[in-house]
């Protein structure tokens, strides 16, 4: 997924100015938080406390791919889609005017640990991918280092922040090496957040895990726990599970 530009069935991403490319994980996180609660497999209907979102935060949206797809998933929704880096939030700026729903997308080139909203809204959903390398040798190209690289948004510091800007009955949604899951989980409990969902996710079935998927709310309660494998034995041939869960983005 590193050309220029990508093809999604409802929109287009340009790349070609933003460090970090549309790749699988995204894709994941986007078309996997919150659905219903049944399985990552589960159709995505919505009863009671699983209303769609209606006011939604993706933080470091880079292109702008997860605000669209979550744009496209949830019709009624408002998206605000934060960006720490001129050049990206410009370029997810394009893609958003370039969409259907550049009215429901606003792109804010801001700072997390420093943004506080201008309304004082509360969000229903609170969705990132973040960086997550830890003192590990950095990529000789400084944006995508940065964007990579947790050193200016840490779990410590992203957790405790979008716990605070979470209604009562949200969810907040991160996709993570399998290794930072512990640090994960643990960070949440002290900021009040209880497990709902994890999807372990594979990259073929003869590999280890390598990605989580995590969800939090501020309910206890039975969670729920399930795995995903990308692709067969056969490289670039999708598994029946990844293409019901992805299948309304992809061409």
């Amino acid at each position: 997924m590193s050309n220029a530009w990508f093809q999604f069935r409802q929109f287009l991403i340009r790349q070609d100015r933003s460090a970090m490319k549309v790749g699988t994980d995204a894709v994941l996180l986007g078309s996997w938080a919150h659905i219903r609660r049944g399985g990552a497999m589960a159709p995505p209907v919505f009863q009671g406390a699983m209303a769609p979102p209606a006011l939604l935060l993706d933080i470091g949206t880079g292109t702008g791919v997860i605000a669209l797809m979550l744009a496209q998933r949830f019709p009624d929704a408002h998206i605000t889609a934060l960006e720490i880096d001129e050049e990206a939030a410009k370029q997810a700026r394009g893609n958003v005017e370039g969409s259907a729903w550049a009215d429901r997308i606003e792109v804010v080139q801001a700072d997390f640990r420093i943004w506080s909203p201008d309304d004082s809204s509360m969000f229903d959903l609170i969705i990132c991918n973040p960086p997550y390398f830890t003192r590990s040798l950095k990529n000789p190209d400084f944006l995508r280092a940065k964007a990579r690289h947790d050193d200016d948004l840490p779990l410590g510091v992203l957790l405790p922040k979008a716990s605070g800007l979470l209604t009562p009955e949200g969810k907040i949604s991160l996709i993570l090496p399998v290794e930072r899951t512990e640090e994960a989980l643990e960070l949440a409990a002290k900021c009040g957040l209880f497990i709902l969902r994890r999807t372990d996710i594979r990259g073929n079935p003869g590999t280890a895990i390598r990605r989580v998927l995590l969800e939090w709310g501020r309910e206890e309660g039975p969670w729920e726990a399930d795995q995903l494998i990308v692709e067969t034995e056969v490289r670039g041939v999708y598994t029946e599970e990844y293409r019901r869960l992805t299948g309304e983005f992809y061409l």
